[in-house]
């Protein structure tokens, strides 16, 4: 989707591609890059020491690009980390109409973790200069700690006694099942061991507690979803008087429910919204009632809930 501003933009898509990595001008093996996951991986590549990583892009315009109602059009690819707040743009040069080529350099002792490639489309708009006119529709990662170029999916979670005096942060919560911790750069379930049944019923492998186990690992699912939605939002930030997407798993977790959120919108309307409401301190009511559906539609709730509800009504006939 298009982002919505006030100034005449590309109607055409912008792709980004990584052609190749060069670590200290050594190739990069291309198993370490995947197309299919936009990850660049720079862990465990047999090089313990390294200093820069020099990447190699294709940015894809429209080829009408110099015809449209802007001047002196450029295109830039951006390294950023939220982390370090770190921010690197490299000109490309057009090659041939519609195909331009570059090199953005990486300094190690300048990241951390997880980089994000994108690129932009630049140009003066209406008299006013340094416009942004197109963004690429790919969002690579470029992963310092990543043994495998793919993406992580899954939330780390950590069984652990609530009541144990290892674990002071866990105290306020000793009475709860789960909760979660979503804040860093690595979200964490934590599940109560000392909360009687749970650990029992999630590992059980019985059919006949199947609907149980699946209904109860929905309604955690769920409370995930919302915990780190309500994370993610307020990560976003203002540039130039819109929000900007903040990258990383924030990113990652309001794009895939916002749209479930505001099923009307654009991603990039739907980002403005939340934010907005946010500032206005809306933060409640129709706001809630949206991110429950959001979440449970993640989680699967109402399919695994509605399975254990029909479980009861069988077994509660067949007591009769």
């Amino acid at each position: 989707m298009k982002r919505l501003v006030p100034y005449p933009i590309l109607a055409g898509d912008v792709s980004l591609d990584v052609r190749e990595v060069r670590l200290d001008d050594v190739a990069l093996p291309f198993a370490m890059v995947s197309k299919q996951e936009l990850v660049v991986a720079l862990h465990a590549v047999e090089r313990d020491e390294w200093e820069s990583a020099r990447l190699s892009v294709r940015l894809r315009t429209p080829q009408d690009l110099k015809t449209g109602p802007w001047s002196n059009p450029s295109c830039f690819a951006v390294l950023s980390e939220r982390r370090t707040n770190m921010r690197t743009s490299s000109r490309l040069r057009e090659e041939t109409p519609g195909n331009w080529t570059g090199e953005v350099v990486l300094h190690r002792d300048h990241h951390r973790g997880q980089v994000e490639l994108t690129a932009h489309v630049v140009g003066s708009v209406e008299g006013i200069a340094g416009r942004v006119i197109g963004t690429a529709n790919e969002r690579w990662t470029v992963d310092l700690q990543a043994r495998a170029p793919v993406k992580k999916k899954s939330i780390k979670t950590v069984w652990a006694d609530f009541r144990d005096e290892r674990n002071p942060h866990l105290h306020p919560f000793r009475e709860d099942p789960w909760t979660v911790e979503a804040v860093g750069e690595e979200p964490v379930l934590y599940l109560n061991m000392g909360f009687e049944g749970l650990d029992a019923l999630l590992k059980s492998t019985r059919s006949a507690e199947r609907a149980a186990r699946d209904a109860i690992a929905a309604q955690i699912a769920a409370d995930v979803w919302a915990a780190l939605f309500n994370a993610a939002v307020y990560t976003a930030e203002i540039e130039d008087g819109r929000p900007e997407w903040p990258g990383g798993w924030h990113e990652s977790v309001l794009r895939r429910m916002l749209p479930d959120v505001f099923p009307d919108l654009s991603p990039d309307d739907a980002l403005v919204e939340i934010v907005n409401r946010r500032h206005a301190g809306d933060g409640g009511g129709d706001l809630q009632t949206r991110l429950l559906h959001a979440a449970a539609k993640q989680s699967r709730l109402p399919r695994n809930l509605g399975g254990f509800i029909r479980t009861l009504r069988r077994t509660g006939q067949e007591d009769e």
